[in-house]
């Protein structure tokens, strides 16, 4: 996930204040303070940084606030609604609605991933009902028509384009009619439409786009934003805005190592919401963005409803769905559980984006790297073992491993590996989701807030803080004294 280091740098603060022994002034400034380093690592705005850390001062020195509310947990909520304000404040509104004729502009500079957002946009639509059509009106960069043409046949949606015209104008009008005139079967409800790249710095190009939007009329103006792009983002986000009514904002990018914080930081300077964000390569890498989500998982909140979605998008019926919404509430794992959730997950984004939904954004690298082990193998070593074994891995002593590496062709260190696997699995799991846990004294404590899962909107379950949610994860990491046979 984008922005890993910032989440890592956000869950060492939040630790951090929860350790201290009271909260003044000075303590108010360091933290402060080390938010506004981690931002700057993060590459957001230095105004933007200020900014936020100063909302933040103003509210935490309140002495007004209720003398029942913790000003530990009242700092770490404020941290969590500024991150969200910076990203647009809330979810992008829906513009695009099915029974209706509507039209998408893509605008931002060269080599942003506008075309190859088209593409994404045109599947992501399709696959939701919509009949989508596509116009290239791209007329500076060489190849920008073939290459439009090239992802709409792959994935079936049809497209029009002037290849040897110069005149964009005349390209979108063309495009328009060719498409709102349609009838029957080739009539297309949805309209996406691909512009030149261009810099704040280009005038010409700046009002040819001014004159595009007044031409085509659309419903709704996508900005795209490169996630590689660093602060220069901000201004180039503003000089759009102003010259175009920019409704939304698409970041694209966002699967390398960009640090991203500068193209999320966009959305401040449009004053317009994220509404998507690219993850990768592929048609299908594009993702609805929702700024308490993404928050959220940045400090280690679960987001089961968005979990759930992605299961849903597997194709799973019904009954498949409960039984493993049930296996992972009751933090149970076999060893054949894992095999199947971790063949699901690499259709649903792959592990780090799992587990990050599921609250271990946060968690080591070297979780994350295992829990990627290769899955043939893994298969091999499971058709090795006995079925009690991978129903009830505690009872496989340092024999067995020795038994199941000779009959999988693998190591006694890789069959070490998995078991390990499930032990921080199986323990994250039954930590997150409402296992009980030992308290200092032996007994057994419900973790707090857990006990209702029935309403997961926004990534928080109901009656559960952000102060309740901090303390479940820190439990989930902390190492425990359960010994295991190997």
């Amino acid at each position: 996930m984008v922005l890993d280091n910032l989440g890592k740098s956000l869950d060492t603060l939040i630790r951090k204040i929860r350790r201290l022994p009271e909260i003044d002034k000075d303590t108010i400034n360091a933290i402060l303070q080390e938010l506004q380093r981690a931002l700057l690592m993060a590459d957001v705005k230095v105004e933007l940084c200020l900014q936020v850390t100063d909302a933040i001062k103003k509210q935490a020195m309140d002495q007004h606030i209720n003398k029942q509310i913790d000003r530990k947990e009242f700092i770490i909520k404020l941290l969590h609604d500024q991150l969200i304000e910076i990203l647009g404040g809330k979810e992008a509104p829906k513009r695009i609605k099915t029974g209706k004729q509507s039209v998408i502009m893509l605008v931002g500079i060269q080599g942003s991933g506008k075309t190859t957002t088209v593409g994404k946009l045109a599947n992501y639509y399709k696959n939701r009902g919509f009949k989508v059509g596509a116009i290239c009106t791209d007329t500076w960069r060489p190849g920008a028509y073939d290459q439009l043409a090239q992802t709409m046949n792959s994935i079936g949606v049809p497209h029009y384009g002037l290849p040897k015209e110069k005149n964009a104008i005349k390209i979108a009008k063309k495009g328009m009619k060719h498409f709102l005139q349609a009838k029957g079967k080739d009539k297309r409800d949805l309209i996406i439409v691909d512009t030149a790249g261009r810099h704040k710095q280009e005038e010409d190009l700046m009002r040819e786009m001014e004159k595009l939007e007044s031409v085509i009329k659309p419903n709704e103006t996508l900005l795209v934003i490169d996630g590689t792009l660093g602060q220069q983002a901000y201004s180039q986000a503003k000089a759009f805005a102003e010259t175009t009514h920019v409704g939304s904002i698409i970041i694209t990018k966002l699967d390398g190592s960009a640090k991203g914080g500068g193209a999320l930081s966009a959305a401040a300077a449009a004053k317009a919401p994220i509404k998507f964000i690219g993850v990768g390569e592929r048609v299908d890498d594009l993702e609805p963005f929702n700024p308490t989500k993404f928050v959220g998982t940045l400090m280690g909140i679960p987001d089961i409803e968005g979990l759930l979605e992605k299961i849903e998008e597997l194709g799973l019926d019904e009954e498949d769905q409960e039984d493993m919404a049930k296996r992972i509430k009751k933090g149970k794992f076999t060893l054949t559980d894992m095999y199947v959730q971790l063949q699901s997950i690499q259709k649903m984004g792959g592990v780090k984006k799992i587990i990050g939904m599921l609250g271990g954004q946060n968690l080591p690298d070297q979780f994350k790297i295992a829990a990627s082990a290769n899955m043939e193998k893994i298969k091999v070593m499971l058709q090795s073992m006995t079925q009690e074994e991978k129903d009830d891995p505690i009872i496989i002593k340092k024999t067995r491993i020795t038994r199941i590496s000779k009959g999988s062709g693998t190591t006694y260190t890789e069959v070490k590996k998995l078991l390990d696997q499930w032990r921080q699995m199986n323990r994250v799991m039954k930590t997150m989701f409402g296992k009980k846990v030992r308290g200092k004294k032996g007994a057994a404590q419900n973790i707090p807030g857990m006990g209702d899962l029935g309403d997961l909107s926004g990534g928080i379950p109901k009656g559960m803080d952000i102060n309740q949610l901090q303390q479940m994860m820190a439990q989930g990491q902390k190492k425990k004294r359960k010994k295991y046979l190997w």
